[in-house]
């Protein structure tokens, strides 16, 4: 699912960033970012990775064939560039490659440790993933594997359920790097527990919203409460009644955001309640709520978009009323929502 620009997450050290692209590496992402690659291209892609010098197109061409692994009569190509040490980040990626296309082999390990103390986390990540998958009793690095998810979901996923066992949920895992001390893990987190749609993934999502303080994770654990919103409505709903200055009032507004027609009701009782934050919280909602329903998005958020404009338009007769009556703190907001929904009927 596509994510609004707000919520992009962030890979913090990474070589492989968009933005940041070299020229050289500008003209192959369209083909390293295809879903499904024909053989061809996908031999293409390996030719890059094994003749480039550029730690761009390395780590670009090396995540890229993670995700869509070459042949298994590949391997020995594989193989033979871990036999030459020019560059550490190839064998690295070559090491995972080869992990990731369904083989086991216990002497990749010592490569694969050299990886898990770089200083790029990306790069941690990929190798962490790989490590657990070849030697299944080690559990030091799953906080890696977490990192992992926001680059390789897939990767993840496999690696975590080799440690855990393939009936169990990485739920027990998932509860400990809720309170990381590194962003970017947490953003994962919050991430994984979103995709898991569980009424214990979205207890746990509540738990997080209510400490969280970075925006970028705040944003993520707000469209996993969404996603999840048949567990965390009534909840997130009652979060409105909290100090707006608070990292709980500011996750539960940006969730009912991104809640275009299923949260329209919850939010006109609150801009009438008698409690003064509910009333400014719930402005703060309907302002982000028309942000990611003007956005090109929002097909991602709102299953009927028009729908979902005309049942916000409904909120604009309690936000005049706000503005008219309200404190000088609620008026600047149900006049920022008004705004911002009508930019969306313009």
């Amino acid at each position: 699912m596509k994510k609004l620009a707000v919520i992009s997450v962030f890979l913090l050290g990474s070589l492989w960033s968009a933005q940041a692209a070299s020229p050289a590496l500008d003209k192959v992402l369209p083909l390293l970012q295809k879903r499904q690659r024909t053989a061809a291209e996908n031999q293409q892609v390996l030719s890059l990775f094994r003749t480039a010098s550029d730690p761009e197109i390395i780590f670009a061409t090396g995540a890229s064939l993670v995700k869509n692994p070459p042949a298994k009569v590949q391997e020995p190509a594989l193989f033979s560039i871990l036999m030459r040490p020019e560059s550490a980040l190839k064998q690295t990626f070559a090491a995972v490659i080869i992990t990731a296309m369904g083989s086991v082999h216990t002497e990749l390990s010592p490569i694969l440790e050299q990886a898990l103390i770089s200083q790029d986390p990306a790069l941690r990540a990929y190798a962490a993933a790989a490590y657990a998958i070849i030697n299944p009793q080690t559990t030091a690095y799953t906080p890696e594997i977490v990192r992992l998810y926001i680059f390789d979901p897939a990767l993840a996923a496999r690696a975590m359920n080799v440690l855990t066992g393939k009936e169990k949920s990485p739920l027990s895992i998932l509860k400990k790097t809720t309170t990381s001390s590194d962003e970017q893990i947490r953003a994962a987190t919050a991430t994984w527990l979103g995709d898991l749609h569980t009424q214990q993934a979205a207890k746990e999502l509540l738990k997080m919203a209510k400490k969280e303080s970075a925006p970028s994770v705040q944003a993520i654990i707000a469209t996993g409460l969404a996603a999840q919103r048949d567990y965390t409505l009534p909840l997130v709903t009652k979060g409105l009644q909290n100090k707006p200055a608070s990292a709980y009032a500011t996750t539960c507004a940006l969730a009912l955001g991104f809640m275009p027609g299923y949260a329209t009701d919850a939010l006109r009782q609150n801009l009438t309640s008698t409690k003064t934050n509910a009333r400014i919280n719930a402005a703060r909602a309907a302002a982000y709520m028309a942000g990611v329903l003007s956005n090109p998005d929002a097909f991602a958020y709102s299953s009927d978009r028009t729908f979902d404009i005309y049942l916000l338009k409904g909120l604009i007769a309690p936000l005049k009323a706000l503005a008219l009556s309200g404190s000088a703190e609620e008026k600047t907001y149900a006049e920022n929502a008004m705004r911002q929904i009508e930019k969306l009927m313009e």
